[in-house]
Formats: structure tokens, C-alpha cells, sequence
């Protein structure tokens, strides 16, 4: 893990997405270590972790931070999460909330999945997500980070390349990689996810730590809905349908993936940034929305209110990759944040 700061100031614990490592924070260290102790671990299986080779689910992926923050004598902490580092983030938060100060979650989910966000069905198939990455998984990381021409197509082969009709897919059209990413950082996150156990865990993040749902109505209900569960095999067979997945019956939903956290809440202060990339509703006219946005538009917006009730949301005009993307607009809301200032 890296380690910044002045010792005895109140903890920050920084946690990385999917496909990265603590590197990712390298923008925001330098200035929150001069107000706090800053910690910033590989997760599970990443960077320079154990790869222990077993499945994982959230509640497990919590305890590795509650644990981490055991051994280092912390008792309450400032936690930020992006992407999947924001998922387990969450998972602390609602699991163990008397540990969490405040909370920030950049451009991540809480307990719903988004429908543009293909690579989540892509990862629920065996073995070609494992063939996937054991073939292309350097060149994945130096296409997406460094520009670098793909050797790999996209779906059905992979979700990582322009599709017609996949919001998502068509973003990554439009990604300038070289603007955010030196060569240096290029080379540590190819370095760091050429290792077998790496990718290995990756997958097992998505297929096993992410269990879709199909949420129904159900008046008959406590909280007035049902969930039913979608094998892995049943929504791989989504992404391998004739007409690939955008035709399937039951894409354009949004699954749920943790239907025993929806009613817990957070209740401490909460702040959400994100971007266009998973909330493209909040970016109608191009600009973000004023400060007392609250999410809304879709199941997947209307978690964040429902599981934070203290929130403030903040949106930054740049790609999914917000702390590398907009290093200063990221450490500027952190700093604020942690200060009470939002």
C-alpha cells in the first residue's frame, strides 16, 4: 500500500477501480498528505497483493479494508472509492459504518448495475473472459491506458472496442488515453496485470461479487419489490445470444446486484462525483448540473439517494477515470469534502 502524510492526522483511505492499482491516486497523495495520514491499498488480488486464487464477494472485499485498518490502529477513517474501489467502499460504509467518517465514491455503483456498462455481462462468461485476458490482457491494459492499437476486437470477443448502439462502447470511441496517462503509468498498470492471478481475480470480482437481479414489483412485499436471480450462466447466455447482447429480451433493465443492502443506508456525509460516462442524464445540455443536483432519471441514480440519505453529488465533465482524468477538480472536491466545505 502507499503511505503519505503526517502521522497521528486523521486517516484517509484511498481505494482503486478495475483495471488499476493505488497508482491511480498518485495526483491526489501529495496534497491530502499534507492534512491527513493518506493510505492507499491494492485490493484483493491486485497490485502487489496475495493472489490467493478463491472467489470473492463484497462483504469479504469490506472485510479486507476493516481488517487493513485493524492492523494499522485505525479506528474511524475518511474513505474514498472509484470504480470497484467505490463498490467495496460502499460495502464498508453500509456493513460498517461506525468505522466511516465520511464517504466519497467517484464514478462507481452501490446495488445497481447499469445496462451500458456491457462488460459486466462480458465477465459472467466461462472461460471467455479467462481466454480473453490470458491472450490479450497486457494489450487491453496498453489500448486502454496507452492508445495503443487493439489486438482484440469487440463483442462478441470482448466489450472493449466501438459497438452501434452501446453508450458505453461508443464512449471509449472518443478516449484520448495519451492526455491522462504517461508512459511510466502506462507501463506500471500493464506490469501490475501481467500476472495471471491479477486477471483471475478481476473476473472473479464481476462474475461472483456482482450476482444479478431481475427487480420486479411485488405490492405484497415489505419494501414492494422482488428479486430474482440470474445464474451467471443465464447471463452469459445474454451476451452470446444470436443478435448479440442489445437484442437480447432482457437487456435494457437494470440489474440489481446486492438486494440485501437495499434498505441499508450510510448515514454519515456522503459525496458522489461522477461523469457523463454512468450518469449521462445529469449532462443534458453538456455542462454539469448545479450543486444540488440529487441523482435521479434511472434505478441506478436513485440508489445513491436511497442508501445515502446525508448526500451531495458533484459531476466532472471527463471520462470514467476521474482522478487520473481530472487530477485537480478531483483533489480540489476530496479536500473540500473532508473539510466540511460541501
Amino acid at each position: 500500500y502507499l503511505h503519505a502524510g503526517k502521522r497521528g492526522a486523521p486517516p484517509v483511505v484511498l481505494l482503486h477501480g478495475f483495471p488499476q492499482t493505488s497508482h491511480m491516486w498518485r495526483h491526489q497523495i501529495p496534497a491530502l498528505a499534507d492534512r491527513y495520514e493518506v493510505f492507499a491499498p491494492d485490493t484483493r488480488g491486485y497490485g502487489g497483493t496475495e493472489k490467493p486464487g478463491v472467489r470473492v464477494d463484497r462483504a469479504l472485499l469490506a472485510r479486507d479494508i476493516v481488517e487493513f485498518c485493524d492492523a494499522l490502529g485505525l479506528d474511524q477513517i475518511l474513505l474514498a472509492g472509484h470504480d470497484w474501489g467505490g463498490i467495496i467502499a460502499t460495502k464498508v460504509a453500509l456493513d460498517h459504518g461506525h468505522r466511516v467518517r465520511k464517504l466519497a465514491l467517484l464514478d462507481t455503483l452501490t446495488s445497481v448495475w447499469i445496462p451500458w456498462g456491457i462488460h459486466g455481462y462480458w465477465f459472467k462468461c466461462e472461460p471467455e473472459a479467462e481466454e480473453f485476458f490470458e491472450r490479450h490482457g497486457v494489450a487491453f491494459i496498453r489500448s486502454v491506458f496507452g492508445g495503443e492499437a487493439r489486438t482484440y476486437g469487440g463483442p462478441p470477443e470482448s466489450p472493449w472496442a466501438p459497438v452501434p448502439g452501446s453508450d458505453g462502447s461508443e464512449a471509449l470511441a472518443e478516449f484520448d488515453p495519451s492526455r491522462h496517462w504517461t508512459p511510466a503509468d502506462v507501463d506500471h498498470y500493464a506490469e501490475a496485470f501481467d500476472d495471471p492471478g491479477a486477471w483471475f481475480h478481476a473476473v472473479q470480482y464481476y462474475r461472483n461479487a456482482l450476482p444479478f437481479h431481475i427487480e420486479h414489483d411485488d405490492p405484497s412485499s415489505r419494501t414492494g419489490v422482488r428479486h430474482s436471480f440470474m445464474s451467471p450462466n443465464r447471463v452469459a447466455a445474454m451476451w452470446r445470444h444470436e443478435g448479440l447482447l442489445f437484442s437480447h429480451p432482457d437487456y435494457g433493465s437494470f440489474p440489481v446486484f446486492a438486494p440485501e443492502d437495499r434498505e441499508l443506508t450510510y448515514d454519515g456525509p456522503t459525496l458522489y462525483v461522477f461523469s457523463p460516462f454512468l450518469m449521462p442524464q445529469a449532462f443534458a445540455d453538456g455542462a454539469p448540473p448545479p450543486d444540488d443536483y440529487v441523482p435521479a432519471g434511472n434505478p441506478y441514480a436513485e440508489s445513491f439517494p436511497r442508501h445515502f440519505p446525508d448526500l451531495r453529488a458533484r459531476g466532472v465533465n471527463c471520462g470514467h477515470f476521474i482522478p487520473e482524468e481530472a487530477p485537480e477538480r478531483t483533489t480540489e472536491l476530496l479536500i473540500d469534502f473532508f473539510a466540511g466545505a460541501i
